[in-house]
């Protein structure tokens, strides 16, 4: 099975997320998103930004791994 068939690609959104000075770039369904956000809130000290206009094809980038764990409450 493919991730990128699980996901609707329509709502996708732009992540960037910082680790060690290194930016890793990534596309994930809106509430994926929202919820690894406020996840990764609660326990990291690195950085994470949702892009909000990229130049970038999104259609291009990796699916944010484990996506379908955030989609579920």
């Amino acid at each position: 099975m493919r991730a990128s068939t699980s996901f609707p690609t329509a709502a996708d959104v732009h992540l960037r997320i910082w680790l060690g000075g290194i930016a890793f770039d990534y596309r994930a369904t809106y509430a994926a998103a929202q919820s690894f956000i406020h996840e990764w809130r609660r326990k990291r000290v690195e950085a994470i930004e949702l892009v909000l206009q990229s130049i970038d094809d999104l259609a291009m980038m990796p699916r944010l791994p484990c996506e379908g764990l955030f989609c579920t409450p």
